[in-house]
């Protein structure tokens, strides 16, 4: 009888427990605008502004971010991979509220001719960017994103 009793009480406390933990919803980030930083012989450097929403009640701090930016083939509608990489800055996002990072993208002019095609024939292009939130607090995971949009030449929707 005391087993049954104690084992209960273990399992109440860790239903308790497990409860306290919050449930962290998965951050929305997407591409909030691009900024032309320089231009070289072979390629050239687009600051890409980012907007990171935390639909959680409380916040969110990181300790950075992967990610890994596609676009869409005008001719093809394949997607190729335009540049990836890690962002590391401390991030802290509150809850219910965006933060924007800018993120330094190096191209070739090579790799810019698909997107350019496409903004002339259709006048935009499908872009779909993807990665992880490396999350410290309140509890530390690493979460996923994923977004799909469009770029115009008066900006991204």
């Amino acid at each position: 009888m005391r087993m049954r009793v104690r084992g209960m009480l273990v399992a109440l406390i860790g239903l308790l427990m497990a409860s306290c933990i919050p449930k962290v919803q998965q951050p929305e980030v997407r591409v909030a605008g691009a900024r032309l930083a320089s231009l070289g012989l072979s390629g050239g450097v687009v600051d890409v502004r980012m907007s990171v929403y935390n639909p959680n009640r409380f916040g969110l701090r990181a300790s950075g971010l992967t990610y890994d930016l596609d676009f869409e083939s005008p001719d093809t509608g394949e997607w190729f991979d335009f540049t990836e990489g890690r962002l590391e800055e401390r991030l802290e996002v509150g809850g219910g509220e965006t933060t924007v990072v800018v993120i330094p993208v190096e191209f070739t002019y090579r790799g810019l001719g698909e997107v350019m095609r496409g903004l002339l024939d259709r006048g935009t292009f499908e872009y779909r960017v993807s990665g992880l939130v490396a999350v410290e607090g309140p509890v530390e995971r690493d979460i996923r994103y994923r977004h799909t949009g469009t770029v115009t030449p008066t900006g991204v929707r």
